[in-house]
């Protein structure tokens, strides 16, 4: 046996540790990175840190592995595309900006499937990985809650809409993200205690009270959404495996159905959209106001009149027009004087994005292909307005899109976004298959809530940017996506 064989070995048998030590670190260094942001301190040191941590990983991966080719076809595939994006950055107008910054947002996006190809090595060369990251996701939910719970005790926590103080968010830096992994622990949790005490109800109750309502005073509309789609979804799956564990999914179910139950009530979530529904009341007010102070008719059908669109557009698009001229602005909103439209973000970023992408393919198809550079979607000076304080303020204003796969076609191109979808496309379609054709080997517990979280994930991904291309979330959707590819093995490869 040679040198290389026995380390390989060797590393082999500690990868369930390993695996534990890499999974657990995640939620600490979102506390650490939180509070070096609020301190104001640079976050090197976090920032290395975390990508030693999944470097090495990747490094051990390959090292245990006895089918490197895949890590050669992954890097030629990742060289190749950098190749292309970088021509597409030098083709646009003033040429490649910043390439640290651009290069740096690239390797968010190429973490995803490195981590994730990493993982099913692992659990390829030694199947006890699968338990240990079951246990690795249940005791990151409960730190993550610990952290929660002190946060609000202590009266320092940032909570989850910021400006209106409401939902209970803990010391995490992103909403979304943060949420997206709630979302994602849920039913794996959930799924792993009631297999570990399968004919006892009251640690399902407590595991389900506790994920649920980390859920529900969350508050995002995803979250609940989820809390009321795995209360659903895992008690029937759970019925469907055995009808013995029928009083363990009507546990599950009740808990879910007594928060959903609590939400027009009182909720974080409630709270938000009532407040919301205030604010778009007073933000079309405050636009109308502001043409009627031109001195301009305007019929009930609209207007056309750029002095009074610019007025109005003032308010939330001032970035845009800086970019791009009002005209153009104009008529990408079709005109429109409907604050809903004007003061949405998410039209907004997406909006800027399309402009961009139109000027870039007017000097090259290569940006369609491989993406745009990442700074050319800051505006560095322009003025936004705060509605809340009717104040303005001269700042820097991002318009990267929030949605993943949106983001990936306007800065990874349609090469890029390709190659995301079909790599995600292939745990689903896999999973799918070996739910087809082998029902009785595969469809348990834990195929049902992996399952469950991959379908979140891409639910969140299309609806939020908080999946594909942030790290801290997009860590637990590898993860997941390597637990799908192994509890979908044929049973031949599992030896039955």
């Amino acid at each position: 046996m040679t040198e290389h064989q026995k380390l390989s070995d060797r590393l082999a048998a500690l990868l369930p540790l390993l695996t534990l030590i890499i999974c657990i670190s995640q939620p600490i260094l979102d506390v650490l990175s939180y509070w070096q942001r609020e301190l104001d301190f640079p976050n090197i040191f976090t920032m290395t840190l975390r990508l030693f941590i999944l470097l090495s990983g990747v490094l051990i991966g390959y090292l245990v592995t006895d089918r490197k080719w895949i890590y050669h076809i992954f890097g030629m595939i990742v060289a190749l595309y950098l190749i292309g994006h970088i021509a597409a950055c030098m083709a646009n107008e003033g040429g490649y900006l910043d390439w640290v910054t651009d290069l740096s947002d690239q390797a968010r996006t190429l973490l995803l499937p490195l981590t994730a190809l990493t993982f099913i090595t692992f659990l390829r060369r030694n199947p006890e990985t699968m338990s240990a990251m079951k246990r690795a996701v249940v005791i990151n939910f409960l730190i993550i809650a610990f952290v929660e719970l002190l946060s609000t005790v202590t009266g320092t926590d940032p909570h989850t809409y910021e400006a209106k103080a409401q939902g209970v968010r803990g010391w995490f830096i992103w909403t979304s993200p943060q949420s997206a992994i709630l979302s994602l622990v849920c039913p794996i949790s959930i799924s792993w205690v009631t297999e570990r005490y399968p004919k006892r109800i009251l640690p399902t109750v407590v595991i389900s009270l506790l994920t649920f309502g980390a859920l529900f005073f969350f508050g995002t509309r995803l979250a609940v959404f989820t809390l009321a789609g795995v209360g659903l979804g895992l008690p029937l799956c759970l019925i469907l495996i055995d009808h013995k564990h029928v009083g363990q999914a009507a546990a599950i179910f009740l808990c879910a159905l007594a928060y959903c139950c609590l939400i027009p009530i009182h909720s974080p979530m409630l709270n938000n959209r009532i407040e919301l529904g205030e604010n778009a009341v007073a933000k079309q007010q405050r636009i109308d106001q502001a043409i009627e102070q031109t001195g301009i008719q305007v019929s009930p059908e609209g207007t056309r009149d750029l002095r009074v669109i610019e007025t109005a557009y003032h308010y939330n698009l001032q970035g845009m027009i800086d970019r791009f001229g009002i005209k153009r602005v104009a008529e990408l909103y079709d005109f429109t004087l409907n604050a809903d439209e004007i003061c949405d973000d998410r039209i907004m970023k997406k909006n800027f994005c399309k402009l961009l992408m139109e000027d870039a393919d007017s000097h090259s198809m290569l940006p369609s292909l491989f993406g745009l550079e990442i700074s050319r979607t800051r505006m560095e000076f322009t003025q936004v307005y705060q509605f809340e304080t009717d104040s303005w303020e001269e700042t820097a204003e991002a318009y990267d899109p929030e949605n993943d796969f949106s983001g990936i076609y306007y800065l990874c191109g349609i090469c890029g976004l390709s190659l995301m979808i079909g790599f995600l496309a292939y745990f689903g379609i896999r999973a799918g298959v070996a739910l087809v054709k082998y029902r009785q080997a595969v469809f348990n517990l834990a195929f049902a809530s992996f399952s469950g979280a991959y379908l979140i994930a891409l639910i969140y991904a299309y609806n939020t940017a908080s999946v594909l291309r942030r790290n801290n979330a997009s860590f637990y959707f590898a993860l997941i996506l390597a637990a799908l590819w192994y509890l979908s093995r044929p049973p031949v490869e599992k030896g039955e």
